[in-house]
């Protein structure tokens, strides 16, 4: 057995970071789709591309992105971090990651949630008080699409599908679409009844209310038959830190991450108390020494009998060098702890593929 690691961008851009450095959308794109290449140089699994649509992110199309990486790379698993299912057509969804799946030769991955942003919704036309029966008829659709490659569909927020024919079809046979969840028992549910993996955002307090999710998501898997095929991931806040000190010192661009860019913009204030008890064991924060990270990893893989853990690795414009280096730790030294630990038993579930 085995854990999967892999790092993921939110694309968060910040035109002149709190360093005092400057940054365009090209140069952004550019680091991003490095730091997927050496991802897959240095052995890690897979690469997250997040989804949005405002002005403080610079990705609204993830596929174009990861076709770009696919490009650049031969190994790396590629995938959404997420789609905003809600605010997309499922057929175009579908035919960009089977064509990414294709360029790839069969590395394509979609993770969908329902947007915590309102952005999207008004962008393509859709009233976000619609919002969950969006996803539901969506998500329907999208994963008939996956299913079989001639469609008879009809549903309330498109037109009808008569024995349609969505191509291209990608080169796995069916093209894994995983659930993101933020935190309610609700999606958790879904995700198990429906036989889908999941990855949960990791992004405050300690780890009881995961555990809850997570025992929510399994519970509803198995009485749907599919106790056996779930596959649950925990999405990170990370950095890997030479030193306690140099931890310590990204918190103004944890602090600038988070906080709300505009009036009305989505966000939160995290205060220097609240980010250094986020760093201790127990908690959220995936920030620190090698050696600090990887025990808090191997008590979070152990508590959740995790699958995938999924590494925001680039966030509040921290400079170049400094991601790759954090990026370089995960792979070649704390990678390798938590996958020694799961080889060696640990406290997973016997049944986790």
């Amino acid at each position: 057995m085995t854990v999967d690691i892999g790092i993921a961008s939110l694309t968060d851009l910040r035109p002149r970071t709190v360093d005092g450095r400057d940054r365009t959308a090209e140069e952004r794109i550019s680091q991003i789709t490095a730091l997927a290449e050496l991802a897959d140089r240095e052995g890690l699994d897979h690469v997250g591309i997040g989804e949005h649509h405002n002005p403080e992110f610079v990705v609204s199309s993830p596929a174009v992105v990861l076709a770009a990486v696919a490009a650049r790379t031969t190994r790396v698993r590629l995938t959404s971090s997420v789609s905003t299912l809600s605010a997309l057509d499922p057929v175009r969804l579908h035919e960009d990651f089977a064509t990414l799946d294709l360029i790839s030769s069969g590395r394509a991955e979609l993770t969908v949630g329902r947007s915590a942003y309102p952005e999207p919704f008004a962008l393509f036309g859709y009233d976000i008080d619609d919002y969950e029966a969006l996803f539901e008829e969506k998500l329907d659709l999208l994963l008939r699409l996956r299913a079989t490659e001639r469609v008879t569909w009809r549903g309330r927020f498109r037109s009808p599908l008569a024995d349609a024919a969505v191509v291209p079809r990608p080169v796995q046979p069916v093209l894994p679409v995983w659930l993101g969840v933020g935190g309610t028992p609700t999606s958790a549910a879904r995700a198990g009844l429906l036989g889908l993996p999941m990855i949960l955002g990791y992004i405050g307090g300690g780890v009881d209310h995961l555990a809850r999710l997570a025992d929510v998501y399994r519970e509803a898997g198995d009485r749907a038959g599919y106790g056996d095929r779930l596959r649950l991931g925990v999405a990170v806040h990370y950095f890997g830190a030479a030193t306690t000190r140099e931890a310590l010192e990204t918190y103004p661009h944890y602090h600038d991450f988070l906080r709300p860019k505009r009036p009305g913009g989505g966000g939160f204030t995290v205060g220097p108390e609240q980010f250094r008890a986020g760093l201790e064991p127990g908690r959220h924060l995936m920030i620190g020494t090698s050696e600090h990270v990887a025990g808090k990893l191997v008590d979070l893989v152990d508590r959740l009998r995790v699958d995938r853990v999924q590494a925001l690795v680039d966030w509040g414009g921290l400079p170049e060098r400094q991601v790759e280096e954090s990026v370089t730790r995960l792979a070649r030294e704390i990678a390798p702890l938590v996958r020694a630990h799961v080889a060696r038993g640990g406290q997973r579930s016997s049944t986790a593929t």
